[in-house]
């Protein structure tokens, strides 16, 4: 953890900036052990912690704006890339559409805490049409979270940086399950109005038509 905290401390905000567009462009970086770095130094006023995590929400949004583009360029092609290692790209196709489908566009405020549901909720908000600026809203605010939460642990744990990895693990983990009970919150009483919906319309379909009346029937005879 010092070997990242000298390096940023050489390279200052350009390696912060390259460190979260990497990582969120796909690339294997650490970029939580680079904010929990910036959040030290912050503290330590060798870095601003304003402009740090202004150039890590930039770095992420930007790098996750290009994601939600080559979605709506290129549709389904850009999550088959993404899986191409995957054993059965097809499925994991699928399963990423399923869950947006699920929870909507709020995903994208909690899916950088999630492995995995960051690297595909951009581009299939593409695919699905969500509006440019509901996308830019939602990414800066989820990314705002992401570095904060990170940040933050940098800079109240500065003087001890290695229980800041082990809580930063821990809170990666925590901060996972809390975002996938926000979007259960979120999800369920959608799912259950929309089953609700799709229920009364089977019911009205499937419904007999009213009988007609016994003079009706008679004056038409």
């Amino acid at each position: 953890m010092n070997d990242v905290v000298q390096f940023v401390l050489k390279h200052g905000y350009p390696i912060l900036f390259a460190a979260l567009f990497a990582r969120q462009i796909g690339l294997p970086v650490p970029a939580p052990l680079f904010l929990l770095a910036a959040g030290a130094l912050a503290a330590a006023g060798k870095l601003g912690l304003v402009a740090a995590l202004g150039l890590a929400v930039t770095a992420c949004a930007l790098a996750d704006w290009m994601w939600y583009e080559a979605g709506r360029r290129w549709g389904d092609q850009v999550l088959h890339f993404i899986h191409r290692f995957r054993r059965d790209p097809d499925v994991h196709d699928r399963r990423a559409k399923e869950t947006f489908a699920r929870y909507g566009t709020p995903i994208l405020v909690l899916d950088k805490f999630v492995p995995g549901l960051d690297a595909v909720a951009p581009p299939v908000a593409g695919t699905s049409g969500t509006s440019r600026l509901h996308f830019l809203a939602l990414e800066t605010v989820g990314a705002g979270l992401y570095s904060g939460a990170y940040a933050g642990l940098g800079y109240v744990f500065s003087h001890d940086l290695e229980r800041a990895v082990a809580y930063a693990g821990r809170a990666g983990t925590v901060l996972a399950g809390l975002a996938l009970a926000a979007l259960l919150t979120y999800a369920v009483p959608k799912l259950v109005r929309r089953h609700r919906s799709t229920r009364k319309s089977r019911l009205a379909r499937i419904a007999p038509s009213e009988p007609r009346g016994y003079g009706e029937t008679v004056a038409n005879a």
